[in-house]
């Protein structure tokens, strides 16, 4: 009995040193998040600029009647005037077409070409100084063709198979930036024609019921994605 009350007593005191031996884990602080610092404002002389939209025929309602947007290429070069301000040249290649659901077993073409000069200015927004809005008016010249175009009277053939008009573009863009002279983003035109689009010109009357109040220019609204590069660093 003696012996069986020694191994106890050691047993307990084996366990009360080892329990006081054990040093206490502490909590490990997770590592501090750095807050980048802003970034340096930096202007270039020259930025090249592309974007990629999709054309949504507005105002005139047989225009968006008749036609539906494919796609809208645009590529221009910008100068730094000052601190942002700056002017440019652009040049865009886009495609409508009238589909299915326009009109029925009917596919025709309204391919466009465009060159402007344009004036606008870029800024940085928010206290990182990474991201760019942008904001340009344009002022160009237009040629349109139309393709497919079909008519059922051989003495009612379309009375236009293509024009050439001037045309301006309000245009907005913001860009993330991943370098301080490139980013990504997204780009919204408005573009407005000196010209009208009348149905009853291309002879879509024989196809489908239109209102012959067609005074309305012939308008688009386009969003889509673009890129920001620039080079050649303004000496402050």
């Amino acid at each position: 009995m003696k012996t069986a009350q020694f191994f106890l007593i050691v047993l307990f005191l084996f366990s009360f040193s080892s329990a006081f031996s054990q040093e206490e884990e502490l909590p490990v602080a997770p590592p501090a998040t750095v807050d980048p610092a802003p970034a340096k404002k930096q202007y270039y002389l020259f930025s090249p600029r592309i974007s990629v939209t999709v054309p949504h025929p507005m105002g005139n309602k047989s225009f968006k009647k008749s036609f539906v947007g494919i796609y809208e290429v645009t590529g221009g070069l910008n100068m730094m005037l000052h601190k942002g301000l700056f002017i440019g040249a652009s040049a865009k290649n886009g495609l409508l077409k009238i589909t299915e659901n326009k009109i029925t077993d009917y596919n025709a073409s309204m391919k466009i070409n465009s060159v402007a000069g344009k004036f606008g200015f870029d800024t940085y927004v928010g206290e990182k100084n990474r991201t760019i809005f942008s904001m340009a008016l344009s002022y160009g010249q237009n040629w349109t063709e139309y393709s497919g175009i079909k008519y059922k009277d051989e003495n009612n053939k379309p009375k236009l198979n293509s024009f050439t008009t001037s045309y301006f573009e309000p245009e907005m863009n913001i860009f993330f930036l991943i370098e301080s002279n490139f980013g990504i983003g997204a780009t919204l035109t408005y573009t407005v024609f000196d010209a009208h689009f009348d149905p009853y010109d291309l002879v879509l009357n024989e196809y489908a019921k239109f209102d012959r109040e067609n005074a309305v220019s012939t308008q688009f609204l386009s969003f889509g994605f673009g890129f920001y590069y620039s080079f050649a660093k303004k000496k402050k």
